[in-house]
């Protein structure tokens, strides 16, 4: 158990306040009354994962051909398999500190139409096999048995099934954690951690513990325990720690988008408009696709709707969306879900970004330096993995046994994605993908030639830094071929056959 310091500001200090941040000081405060627990994040969370988020509890429809063949990627999808179950419980709990019941809503479509690349065939004919392997529960629906999907004809849907994914209003689940942690004495700070200082410089302060946290307005918080849960925003507090920076892998800036759609009064004013659009009463998503998290629309009820998500990841923060993302976003709503919403308005939300590492896996756990902790790194499973990942980490900052994956420890060397000729297969696949739902169409004898020519250029990046008996994940690969990424995510790596 936790030696409680009496002196000491608190005994938990938790940086950043979106959902990992305040699912963790939830999950402490409930173990252990007794601790004294501060969460520091910016009342507006610009730049938030979790509030640009619609937000989906995907497991399923999140699962890659082969990821359960990959110890490393099984590990990932363990963790949403894991939490899934948490979320009707949670939300009956955090009810108490709603302004409505909280509750998850189940049941999720995913398409594949004749917009699709065969890479998304694969994806969704690996889905049906996991989950039939593993006595999951699905339906294989007829492509016309869903009424409200109605694509244009060049969209046509040629296969949907209904996996037990779900949602819920990530902004309303953010609310009812931060009324609870003030009604049962945890201190929320407005504020944005600008300094950590790990280790005994710290402690010889007055007051000193060991930890301390400097705040961009100068104000200093100490602390036994100091958990980064901040994101992508936490490479700035490692880069000013040298023996964080030296074992940590790299956080990069996920960046993504989002519209919120909407059919206000006056445009029902017109008429004609197909009001089958207003019964969509679950979520429709492809699987992911090269260049975004994979079209998803989300319904809020009312005509309001959320269309996600653009994606990308750099090793600087984009701060406005591109062009590109929203127009490929904005075209697939209309050909591959609903003509109808031709006629609605949109907003964007976001940016926000997810925090990936230079691996693409989560850091979880104690690090290298003890009493600081990492709830990081979940690209875009931090939502839907928050009860298990919060549960289990609050256990094991309280001294106790956890069920995390010691693989994702923060302090390791890279996780290789798969092997070399695997990630390059994925990245060609997911690259013409991504390309296809941008407008390229290839004459047929154009086809093979050009995946060649794709698969050569991503092989020199490999041969360029040496790399042989390493995958790279695909979404990364752009920055090992710049030398000045390069120098600065250039990090020990696990090798594999």
């Amino acid at each position: 158990m936790l030696e409680f310091l009496r002196g000491n500001p608190y005994d938990v200090l938790i940086l950043g306040n979106g959902i990992l941040g305040l699912s963790l000081a939830y999950q402490l405060r409930k173990q252990e009354p007794r601790l004294k627990l501060a969460v520091v994040g910016p009342a507006a969370r610009t730049g938030g994962a979790t509030v640009t988020a619609g937000a989906m509890i995907n497991v399923w429809a999140e699962v890659a051909a082969g990821q359960f063949e990959n110890p490393a990627l099984a590990d990932r999808v363990e963790l949403t398999m894991q939490a899934m179950p948490l979320w009707d419980p949670l939300c009956a709990e955090l009810s108490e500190f709603s302004d409505r019941p909280l509750q998850a809503a189940w049941g999720s479509y995913v398409i594949n139409n004749a917009l699709g690349s065969p890479h998304e065939v694969a994806a969704v004919d690996y889905i049906l096999d996991a989950m039939r392997q593993r006595g999951i529960d699905h339906r294989v629906c007829a492509p016309g048995e869903v009424s409200w999907l109605k694509p244009e004809p060049r969209g046509q849907i040629t296969r949907i099934i209904k996996v037990p994914d779900g949602r819920i209003d990530p902004r309303l689940v953010l609310k009812a954690y931060e009324k609870c942690l003030a009604a049962r004495d945890v201190a929320v700070i407005d504020g944005t951690a600008a300094r950590l200082e790990t280790g005994s410089a710290a402690a010889r302060r007055p007051g000193g513990a060991g930890k301390r946290v400097t705040l961009s307005d100068g104000a200093e918080i100490s602390a036994q325990h100091v958990v980064l849960a901040n994101g992508s925003f936490a490479q700035a507090l490692i880069d000013g720690a040298p023996s964080l920076k030296r074992e940590i892998p790299r956080l990069l800036w996920g960046a993504g988008s989002a519209l919120d759609v909407s059919f206000p009064a006056w445009i029902h004013k017109y008429g004609g408009l197909d009001r089958s659009v207003f019964d969509m009463d679950a979520v429709v998503r492809t699987v992911d696709r090269g260049g975004a998290r994979g079209v998803h629309l989300i319904p809020y009820g009312g005509g309001e709707y959320y269309l996600g998500a653009s994606s990308g990841v750099w090793f600087e923060p984009e701060n406005k969306p591109r062009v590109h993302a929203m127009h490929v976003l904005l075209r697939s709503l209309v050909e591959e879900i609903h003509y109808a919403f031709f006629y609605a308005t949109v907003s964007i939300r976001g940016p926000g970004f997810r925090p990936v590492t230079i691996d693409t896996f989560p850091l979880l756990g104690e690090s290298h330096i003890p009493g600081i902790w990492f709830a990081n790194g979940t690209k875009r499973d931090g939502f839907t993995c928050s009860p298990y990942i919060s549960r289990e980490l609050a256990r094991a900052i309280l001294g106790g046994p956890s069920g995390l994956p010691a693989r994702f420890q923060p302090a390791r060397k890279l996780i290789s994605y798969k092997n070399r000729r695997q990630a390059l297969d994925d990245g060609v696949a997911a690259d013409l993908g991504g390309e296809a739902q941008h407008g390229l169409v290839l004459p047929p004898y154009a086809g093979p030639a050009y995946r060649e020519a794709k698969r050569a250029k991503a092989e020199k990046v490999y041969d360029k830094r040496g790399i042989t008996d390493f995958g790279i994940h695909p979404e990364v690969l752009h920055l090992y071929d710049n030398d000045e990424f390069f120098a600065a995510i250039d990090h020990p790596r696990e090798p594999v056959a």
